[in-house]
C-alpha cells in the first residue's frame, strides 16, 4: 500500500515529436529508479505491443509508478505516462495530458523543433501544465545544443536559462531530469478525506475480470470492496481489486488522491467504461463531475469486410473489444453488393486507420478486406437537406445535388530549407493554399498551408517524405468545411458498378485518376475464364476503359492437319462459351485493388 502523501507525488507524461526518445527516457528512468533491474531491462519497456515493438513507435500511452529520492533526501512517488509521437494519436497525448501536473519535452538534438514538438507543447499548455524542456540526444556527433536551445526559446516561447541536455541512450543527464521533475513539478492538489473523484483516461478488455480501467484519482481513497457510481450513466459496481503498474501489474490495499492506477469492478459490458467519465463513491458521489475530454472527432473513413461473410459475427464483437481501448474510432454496420456485409470505421488519420486493422487481424485472428480511405463530404440537396457523405457510395444523384463542400485542414511542415521548392510545389498541386514560410533558423523553414484533408489522405504524406528525403514533419489540424467542384467516380467491371471503389474527388482532377486508376486495375485483377472490361465512370459518362483479355485455352492442340473447318467449329464453341460466362461469371477483386486508389501516381 502506497503511504505517499500527495506533496510528494508527482505525475508527469513525457510529449515529443515521433522518434525524439520518449521510451528510451522512459527506460532509463525506470532502470534508474530501480523500477526495472539491468535483466528485466529491454529497449522499449513500456511498448508492450507486438505492433509497437515492430515499428518502433508508441501507439498507446502507458503509465507506470515508480520511487525517486531525490538530493534532499525525500522519497518521491512518480508517475510517468509515456505517450505517443506521431499526429494521428494526438487524442492518445491529449488524455494522458489531463491525467498530470507537468510535462516533459523531449527534444533532439540533432534535429531540433519539429511539427509535433510544437502540437503536443501547445496541448501542455492548454492544459495548463508545468513544461520541463529536455535535449537528447547530446551523444550524437552532429548535436547543435545552441542551436536547438534557440530554437525552443523563439519557436515554443520557453525559457532556457539552464537547459536539460541528456542522452537517454547512455543515461547521461537522467538523474538532474528527475531532480528536475520533483522541484519544478507541483505536487497533485486534492484531499483523501474529501468524496471520491476520479477520472478514467484508459481502459482495455480482460476475458477474466472484464473491463480494466486506468484512473487518476483527483480526490478521495478508493479501495476494494467499495461500491463505486459512473457519473455519466449513474451504473454502481463494486470494486474487486485496485493497483498500480511497477511497470509489472501490482495489487495495492487502496489508491489514494493524486494517485495513477487501475481498477477492476467488474464491468463486462464494454459500454459501462467511458474514457473521460467520473468514478465517484455510490454512498458518498461527488457534487460536480471532473470535465473529462472533447470527443476525438474521426477525418479517415473506411469500410472494413471479413473475407468470409460467417465470420461478421465475430468481426463486431471484435471491433467491441477494441473500440473500449481506443475510444477514438467509431464503427457501423453497412453493406456492399460487392463484400457482402461489414462495418464502416472512422479513424484520425491514415496510420491510426492502419494500426487497427492490424491489431485486428493480429489480435482477433480477423482476416480482413479494407476499402479505399474517404473523409466526410457535406452535401446541400436542391430540397435544402443538409447531408453527411462518408461513404461515396450514399452519395445522391448529381441532379438533387445545390452544392458540396469539403473539408479543410491547415498543415505545418518543417524541413530543411533546400527541399523549399518541392514542398511548395506538392502542396501547389494538391489544391493549397499558402498562409506561411518562415525561418525556425538559417537551415530549417516552417511552411503553412490550407489544404483539401481529401488530399492528404492520397498519399501524401509519402510523397512528401520522398521528396525531401525524410526530412520533413508534419502535423494538422481541421479548420472547417469550404465549396468545391467535386464529383463522383464509379469503376464498372463488365457493366456492374463496384460501389466499394467508387470515390469523389475534384472535377479537375477526375479525368486524370479515373485513366490512372483504370490502368492500375488492368494490372491487378487477375486474367479469368472470360474477357473483363474496366471503366471508370461519372454518372452514365464513361471517362476511361481498360480491357483484361480472357485466358486463352488452346483448344485445336489436338487437331493436326485436316481440314480448317474443324479448328473453326472448335474456336466458335470456345467463343459462345465464353460469352455465356461473361453473363453469368462475377470478376474477383483482390484486396489490392482496394488499395489501390490510394497508390494512383501523379508523377
Amino acid at each position: 500500500m502506497s503511504q505517499t502523501s500527495p506533496p510528494h507525488i508527482r505525475n508527469f507524461s513525457i510529449i515529443a515529436h515521433i522518434d525524439h526518445g520518449k521510451s528510451t527516457l522512459a527506460d532509463r528512468i525506470l532502470e534508474m529508479t530501480g523500477a526495472i533491474t539491468q535483466r528485466e531491462s529491454r529497449a522499449q519497456i513500456l511498448d508492450d505491443m507486438d505492433l509497437e515493438r515492430e515499428r518502433g513507435i508508441t501507439i498507446k500511452a502507458h503509465a507506470v509508478t515508480t520511487h525517486f529520492q531525490s538530493q534532499d533526501g525525500l522519497t518521491y512517488q512518480l508517475n510517468l505516462i509515456d505517450t505517443p509521437g506521431h499526429v494521428d494519436f494526438t487524442y492518445e497525448v491529449s488524455r494522458s495530458l489531463a491525467a498530470c501536473e507537468g510535462a516533459l519535452l523531449l527534444v533532439d538534438a540533432t534535429q531540433g523543433v519539429e511539427a509535433q514538438t510544437i502540437a503536443n507543447a501547445y496541448l501542455a499548455i492548454a492544459n495548463d501544465l508545468t513544461i520541463i524542456p529536455v535535449i537528447n540526444k547530446i551523444d550524437l556527433a552532429s548535436a547543435d545544443l545552441e542551436g536547438v536551445t534557440h530554437q525552443i526559446e523563439e519557436v515554443l516561447g520557453l525559457e532556457m536559462d539552464n537547459p536539460l541536455c541528456v542522452s537517454a541512450k547512455e543515461g547521461k543527464g537522467v538523474n538532474a531530469v528527475l531532480e528536475a521533475v520533483v522541484r519544478d513539478i507541483p505536487g497533485p492538489s486534492g484531499s483523501p478525506p474529501s468524496p471520491l473523484k476520479a477520472l478514467i483516461f484508459d481502459s482495455w478488455f480482460d476475458s477474466y475480470q472484464g473491463a480494466i480501467v486506468l484512473v487518476r484519482i483527483f480526490d478521495g481513497v478508493l479501495e476494494p470492496g467499495m461500491k463505486i457510481q459512473l457519473m455519466s450513466t449513474q451504473r454502481t459496481f463494486e470494486v474487486s481489486e485496485v493497483g498500480i503498474f511497477t511497470p509489472k501489474r501490482t495489487k495495492t490495499q487502496q489508491l489514494r488522491s493524486g494517485e495513477v492506477g487501475y481498477v477492476c469492478a467488474g464491468m463486462k459490458d464494454v459500454a459501462d467504461t467511458k474514457i473521460g467519465d467520473t468514478i465517484t463513491d455510490a454512498s458518498h458521489p461527488t457534487a460536480t463531475a471532473l470535465p473529462g475530454y472533447r470527443e476525438a472527432k474521426p477525418l479517415v473513413f473506411c469500410g472494413l469486410y471479413s473475407t468470409d461473410n460467417a465470420e461478421f459475427e465475430n468481426l463486431r464483437d471484435s471491433l467491441e473489444k477494441l473500440r473500449l481501448n481506443d475510444t477514438s474510432f467509431v464503427y457501423e454496420p453497412e453493406t456492399s453488393l460487392a463484400l457482402g456485409f461489414g462495418f464502416r470505421c472512422g479513424f484520425l488519420g491514415l496510420l491510426h486507420m492502419e494500426i487497427i486493422r492490424e491489431r485486428l487481424q493480429r489480435e482477433y485472428h480477423l482476416d480482413l478486406i479494407s476499402t479505399a480511405p474517404t473523409v466526410i463530404y457535406r452535401v446541400l440537396t436542391t430540397k435544402g437537406d443538409l447531408l453527411e457523405i462518408e461513404n461515396p457510395a450514399t452519395l445522391p444523384d448529381a441532379s438533387s445535388i445545390a452544392k458540396m463542400e469539403e473539408p479543410y485542414i491547415r498543415v505545418t511542415i518543417i524541413a530543411p530549407d533546400r527541399f523549399t521548392g518541392n514542398i511548395l510545389q506538392l502542396c501547389q498541386e494538391r489544391r493549397g493554399t499558402q498562409q506561411s514560410l518562415q525561418y525556425l533558423d538559417p537551415t530549417r523553414i516552417m511552411v503553412v498551408y490550407e489544404l483539401p484533408l481529401n488530399e492528404l489522405v492520397m498519399d501524401f504524406y509519402d510523397r512528401l517524405k520522398s521528396r525531401t528525403q525524410g526530412y520533413a514533419s508534419l502535423d494538422y489540424e481541421l479548420i472547417g468545411y469550404k465549396e468545391s467542384d467535386l464529383v463522383k467516380l464509379d469503376l464498372l467491371l463488365n457493366g456492374e458498378s463496384i460501389d466499394a471503389l467508387s470515390f469523389i474527388a475534384h472535377r479537375e482532377k477526375i479525368q486524370q485518376r479515373a485513366r490512372q486508376l483504370a490502368e492500375k486495375m488492368k494490372t491487378l485483377i487477375p486474367k479469368q475464364m472470360f474477357e473483363v472490361i474496366i471503366q471508370a465512370a461519372i454518372g452514365n459518362r464513361i471517362i476511361a476503359r481498360e480491357t483484361v483479355s480472357a485466358l486463352k485455352k488452346n483448344v485445336t492442340a489436338k487437331c493436326y492437319g485436316g481440314d480448317i473447318s474443324r479448328k473453326r467449329k472448335l474456336w466458335e464453341k470456345q467463343k459462345e462459351g465464353k460469352k455465356r460466362m461473361k453473363q453469368i461469371g462475377r470478376v474477383e477483386v483482390p484486396q489490392e485493388a482496394f488499395l489501390a486508389l490510394l497508390k494512383v501516381s501523379e508523377e
